[in-house]
């Protein structure tokens, strides 16, 4: 994926893989949500926030039942730039994998759960495996 991002305008894997987060979701998402895959701090992820939020690509929202509580969404040009600038990285990542079967993709899949989970019994940090979908 970082070989098929753009580099102009400073874009990196943690800001590209938090825009193509937003533009998966429906609906705005807590920081703590969004920095857990990435394995960043909260500290990180308002810098990264702060960043993106700066050049007008994503927005603070209030939480719908809890006004003390801050939600990231795209904003329009955010989405836009995900569309013309990351959607054809992400399409050619993605594309790696067509030519394996689905019991393929999930051997693979669980093996790299186990060399993560190996990495942290190691003492690496490694950002913990995705929840259910």
């Amino acid at each position: 994926m970082q070989a098929n991002i753009p580099t102009d305008a400073g874009m990196t894997v943690p800001r590209a893989t938090l825009l193509m987060g937003l533009m998966l979701k429906t609906e705005p998402a807590g920081m703590g949500e969004l920095g857990e895959p990435l394995g960043m701090s909260p500290r990180n992820m308002t810098v990264l926030v702060d960043g993106l939020e700066k050049e007008g690509l994503v927005r603070r929202v209030v939480h719908p039942s809890d006004r003390r509580v801050k939600l990231v969404e795209l904003t329009p040009a955010g989405r836009q730039f995900v569309e013309l600038h990351l959607g054809p990285s992400y399409a050619a990542t993605a594309s790696l994998f067509d030519d394996f079967t689905a019991e393929e993709r999930g051997q693979l899949l669980r093996l790299l759960l186990k060399t993560a989970d190996a990495l942290r019994a190691r003492g690496i940090d490694m950002p913990p495996p995705p929840g259910p979908s």
